[in-house]
């Protein structure tokens, strides 16, 4: 049968099946690995290192089984059909999508070289679309493909002027208005703790009675009792050291001579 008159899932499906026919191909031990294996087993000496022909092909054998069971599973008849058919599907989808394109591209070749046209996807409330409408300078305009003139009277590039520059200063209008109402936004967010002054503000000022006054003298009644606490503390060590220097002194002086504890008293009065 000629490959013209069959469709593209019996083309792809025939594709497939040859790919899995190579695929399902037993597989051979080649002579240059048995040479190799040989050699290897007799050079390494010992019992057992040499493989024999017999275990050789009990492996291929083993391993040929497990691809034949692998592309049973994988690669059955239904799954290559399902496979061709998505194939077929994806190709006439692209086809279309192509010839969707060329029609649209032959309609608007129709038209005048001159012609302005408006898609009606357009969104002409944004303003880089409105900038990229094209120049004022052309004579026709329709807003769709399939639309004539019908008042050959009207002037109809001259309103088309008038429109998009009308519509493009209403759009920067617009912008700035945006940009104004975000910048207000953003003030009120940092004017929203001021909204209710006796919760966020009138507690952080220092009045009497107030909640800062009091924190206030909490604060000065534990300074004071730091204070007092690091007091204690240093007069602990002070007597902790006269203590240990006069512990230090009785040792110094019970070891030494009669002139020399004398001359060491004498010392301690002028200091």
């Amino acid at each position: 049968m000629d490959d013209h008159s069959q469709s593209i899932t019996a083309l792809k499906s025939a594709f497939i099946r040859s790919q899995v026919r190579h695929l399902s191909t037993p597989l051979e031990a080649s002579t240059p690995w048995r040479e190799f294996a040989t050699r290897v087993g007799n050079e390494g000496g010992g019992v057992g290192s040499h493989l024999s022909d017999k275990v050789i092909e009990h492996i291929v054998s083993k391993v040929n089984e497990k691809i034949k069971h692998h592309n049973r599973m994988l690669y059955s008849q239904q799954s290559q059909r399902h496979v061709a058919e998505q194939i077929e599907t994806l190709y006439w989808n692209i086809l279309s999508t192509e010839r969707q394109r060329a029609e649209e591209q032959e309609r608007e070749n129709e038209l005048e070289p001159d012609a302005v046209v408006i898609r009606a996807e357009t969104d002409l409330t944004d303003t880089n679309a409105i900038e990229d409408l094209l120049p004022e300078q052309y004579d026709e305009l329709f807003l769709r493909p399939d639309q004539q003139r019908e008042d050959e009277t009207v002037d109809q590039d001259t309103i088309y002027t008038d429109l998009r520059a009308e519509l493009l200063e209403l759009s920067h209008e617009r912008d700035a208005l945006r940009e104004k109402a975000a910048r207000y936004r953003h003030l009120r967010k940092m004017l929203a703790p001021l909204e209710e002054p006796q919760t966020n503000v009138q507690p952080n000022l220092v009045t009497r009675d107030g909640e800062l006054a009091k924190e206030l003298d909490r604060m000065r009644i534990l300074l004071a009792r730091v204070t007092g606490r690091i007091g204690e503390m240093k007069n602990i060590s002070g007597t902790r050291v006269e203590e240990t220097q006069s512990e230090n002194t009785s040792r110094l002086i019970s070891g030494q001579t009669d002139r020399q504890k004398l001359a060491m008293v004498m010392d301690m009065d002028m200091t």
